[in-house]
């Protein structure tokens, strides 16, 4: 089945062979006369390849939505200067909030205390995978199909404004730090190519990227707190 997709502002068209893809990309179907600029097509040795590479016994179908969104990202961050982050991003006020950690720290517990104490100020852009895509020279964090377990995000863009390392503390704080050190975090959270080419393509858009926002250093207890403290201190800034 072939089906053409707009994901980050992209048209391009996918050969996918199982409605579980097809169910979990169908809010991302481009408008009808919005032709592809590109076409990807996932084949059985991709799956295979994901396989390979997956630490459990992961059924066809879901490596085949993996293969895909490693397939596409490849060559959006080659042509469209864009690369995926593994992250929870948030809409606050029309501008993009990030939340990363080690897995298990509480990104969407976070996230879900932001939308108890602002509701509808905030949007979930995307829980797991949003594409960060630089366009005229402005970062903007793109939602995507590839939302994690909890299935959260919407086909939105909202210009980049903050990124927050988030770990477990017993007090709230909230402080800046110099973007130069977080490159090596953000290079952990992203897929990496391993053409030299586009590996350097990435390192410019990290720089680029870590240029307009601010990066935090976030240490929460998850008390309902944790985000005013966190929404304070980068307003502040």
């Amino acid at each position: 089945m072939i089906f053409n997709y707009k994901i980050a502002d992209i048209v391009f068209s996918a050969d996918i062979k199982y409605r579980y893809t097809y169910e979990l990309m169908k809010d991302y179907i481009a408008d009808e006369g919005e032709e592809p600029e590109f076409a990807v097509a996932v084949t059985e040795e991709d799956i295979e390849n994901e396989r390979v590479l997956s630490p459990y016994d992961v059924a066809a179908h879901v490596l085949e939505f993996t293969a895909l969104y490693r397939k596409y990202i490849y060559v959006v961050m080659d042509r469209y200067d864009a690369f995926f982050f593994h992250c929870s991003a948030i809409s606050v006020d029309n501008q993009a909030i990030m939340f990363t950690a080690k897995s298990g720290t509480g990104k969407s517990t976070h996230r879900n205390l932001w939308m108890k104490n602002f509701g509808d100020r905030v949007t979930v852009i995307n829980d797991d995978k949003p594409i960060v895509r630089k366009i005229d020279g402005v970062f903007y964090v793109y939602g995507t199909p590839w939302q994690g377990k909890e299935g959260m995000g919407c086909n939105i863009r909202v210009p980049a404004k903050a990124l927050c390392f988030l770990s477990r503390a017993e007090e709230n704080s909230i402080g800046k730090i110099d973007t130069i050190s977080v490159v090596a975090k953000m290079l952990n959270q992203t897929v990496r190519p391993s053409q030299p080419e586009l590996m350097g393509k990435l390192l410019d858009l990290i720089d680029g990227f870590l240029k307009q926002v601010d990066c935090y250093d976030l240490r929460v207890n998850m008390n309902d707190d944790a985000a005013v403290v966190a929404y304070n201190g980068i307003k502040s800034n």
